[in-house]
């Protein structure tokens, strides 16, 4: 029976099988992943994270607060330097919202409670990924893009209000001090470290991808699966085949690729998995909703090829290795919820 201490060897043993038996495929998709992380990951995230690890250096000046604080406290009930957080995770990109709240807690702004509430609902595609990747690179509509950008920044806003604590325990750290040029400095290699692991996240799952799209017949299974596992090889998979609320949807939910980048940048400040997956599903169904009442207000027209109302065989006879890589996936992001710290 499977436990904590042998699930990473066997993954690491699929994997192999994998390249065994489907060395070309996985190849090919591992290659469409660096294609990706150099024209999409990089440019749009990789500022992003520089601009996170840099707002979380030093405390919100107090004119600010005091403008800020009364309505952080209100809506989420965490101090005004929370700002960061928030911004982050709604501009910057999936892990930028999680980098930046791990950095407020570790240079003493925010407390590590704070900081897991934080990552609850601080998970956002950006607007470089929404405007420019999605919408007019895949969808090919710049106003598409806009309206998925919207959906997503308003329902992870609404989802944020249901993470408030009226007792939060605060940070009692000084805050250590820090030159200007150290801080930029310190930014761009904290920057430069996540985007790797981004990208080596994308090419591995992308690889993998890959195959299963060599095995599965059915094409709305393939597209739900990438999806599921990466959500930049399911956009590309989704872009002109499915509506536009229902990509809002899967970028709303991110994928296990964007949510292992996630746990990976919050350290030891991990939240609570079902937590997690309560909210990036929460934040998924009402994307959809918002996405699908913006477009009744404000049309756009997006092809779509492929109508959902269509009969269509959906299991094919390697859905059992699919399933398979989705469930060590998340036996992978259960490992990695280390000994909870009280605070």
């Amino acid at each position: 029976m499977l436990n904590k201490n042998n699930v990473v060897p066997c993954m690491g043993v699929i994997i192999f099988l994998i390249l065994f038996f489907y060395p070309t495929d996985f190849m090919r998709g591992a290659a469409t992943g660096l294609k990706n992380s150099a024209s999409i990951i990089v440019p749009s995230l990789f500022p992003s994270m520089v601009a996170a690890s840099l707002l979380a250096h030093g405390r919100m000046p107090q004119f600010l607060k005091k403008i800020f604080e009364p309505l952080t406290i209100r809506l989420f009930g965490q101090p005004a330097d929370c700002v960061a957080a928030v911004f982050s995770g709604l501009f910057g990109g999936y892990p930028s919202g999680a980098r930046a709240a791990a950095a407020l807690c570790d240079n003493g702004i925010i407390s590590e409670n704070g900081a897991k509430r934080l990552m609850l609902f601080c998970v956002n595609a950006g607007t470089g990924f929404c405007v420019n990747a999605l919408g007019v690179s895949l969808l090919h509509s710049k106003r598409a893009g806009v309206i998925i950008f919207v959906s997503l920044a308003v329902s992870a806003l609404i989802t944020g209000l249901f993470t408030k604590a009226e007792n939060d325990c605060r940070a009692t750290a000084t805050v250590s001090e820090k030159s200007a040029s150290a801080a930029f400095v310190s930014s761009v290699a904290s920057g430069a470290s996540g985007i790797i692991t981004v990208c080596a996240f994308s090419v591995l799952f992308s690889g993998l991808i890959a195959v299963i799209s060599k095995t599965v017949t059915d094409s709305r299974l393939i597209i739900a699966i990438s999806c599921l596992l990466e959500i930049t090889s399911g956009c590309a998979s989704a872009a002109d085949k499915i509506p536009l609320p229902l990509i809002c949807a899967a970028c709303a939910f991110g994928g296990v690729c964007v949510h292992l980048q996630i746990f990976a940048a919050a350290g030891e400040h991990k939240p609570d998995i079902l937590k997690f997956y309560l909210f990036r599903f929460a934040h998924a169904v009402l994307s959809g909703v918002v996405c699908k009442v913006i477009i009744y207000f404000f049309p756009v027209a997006v092809p779509t090829a492929l109508q959902l109302s269509q009969n269509a065989q959906v299991y094919s006879f390697s859905l059992p290795a699919a399933l398979s890589l989705l469930f060590f996936s998340s036996l992978l992001i259960l490992e990695l919820d280390k000994q909870r710290k009280i605070c």
